[in-house]
């Protein structure tokens, strides 16, 4: 009898190793397989895209007690492929200063805006951050971006520690990619501000700021909070000037926010593509995506 459980507990000891591989080779390879869904996107910072806006807008006239216009404009934002029918772009692509002039100073100087429409149609949906655009055809290519929200600029900070910063910026008319550090104590809410030296410049409207991983995935994670300058046709002088993207040396942060808002709008109008698109959306890591389903 004594020789039965001394047998026995022999083999439990020799089985204990096992059973404690066995628990690590199986989190090792749930972990492999998490890592495994975060697709490599490799220079999907460099594959913007440009798509033009067609706008109209008219003014009340305080002076002449009148409204004027529709006045027409072109204007341009920068974009970058979610998916193979949709495009992520800055918020601030159709946002404008109410209270600022959009023309050189003093003209039109009692014009009051009456608001924004649109002449040439897009699928679209905007909040503060983010505008999406769909299309029912295949028209983007990979690499796709991943997008990044964060509970405040300060995690990009935690992040900064082995993740790389770059900007994609428009300035003096060419896009290129350039690699930058954020500064310490330029956090104000959801915006922040890069390390800016004697040769960097500072980022212009729909400018992204992407996180780059270790492993080389990239991450859409905020933009320039600069604003988008344009003409309206309105005298022959104005068929001289377009449009351009003004110049901020302050960025602001994805948030959850954003994700759901990624999240419902492709729900709602193409929820075919869910699948795909919520392994790319994370939150606060790059380590895995933030939607389980």
């Amino acid at each position: 009898m004594n020789k039965t459980w001394t047998c026995a507990g022999l083999l439990l000891l020799l089985a204990c190793p096992l059973f404690a591989n066995t628990g690590t080779k199986l989190e090792s390879t749930v972990n492999n397989k998490v890592n495994a869904a975060v697709a490599t996107n490799k220079d999907a910072i460099t594959k913007n895209l440009r798509v033009d806006f067609a706008i109209s807008e008219s003014f009340y006239d305080s002076k002449m007690d009148q409204d004027n216009g529709p006045f027409d404009a072109d204007i341009a934002c920068k974009a970058y492929a979610l998916d193979a029918h949709w495009l992520i772009l800055s918020g601030t692509c159709m946002r404008y200063d109410e209270e600022g002039d959009i023309r050189e100073p003093g003209d039109h100087e009692y014009m009051e805006r009456h608001g924004r429409t649109f002449r040439k149609h897009y699928n679209h949906a905007e909040n503060d951050n983010v505008m999406l655009m769909w299309t029912a055809t295949s028209d983007y290519n990979a690499p796709f971006v991943n997008v990044l929200g964060t509970t405040s600029p300060n995690q990009l900070f935690t992040l900064s520690a082995n993740h790389t910063i770059k900007i994609n910026t428009a300035r003096h008319a060419r896009d290129a990619v350039r690699t930058r550090k954020l500064k310490t104590g330029s956090v104000s809410g959801k915006y922040f501000k890069l390390d800016e030296g004697w040769t960097d410049l500072s980022g212009t409207a729909t400018d992204p700021l992407f996180v780059i991983s270790p492993k080389g995935n990239e991450f859409l994670a905020g933009y320039n909070n600069g604003y988008i300058g344009y003409a309206l046709q309105m005298t022959f002088d104005d068929i001289f000037h377009t449009f351009d993207g003004r110049t901020s040396d302050e960025w602001f942060s994805l948030t959850k926010e954003d994700l759901n808002f990624i999240k419902k709008t492709v729900q709602e109008k193409r929820p075919q593509d869910w699948a795909r698109i919520r392994t790319r959306l994370f939150f606060n890591t790059t380590d895995k995506p933030f939607f389980s389903k």
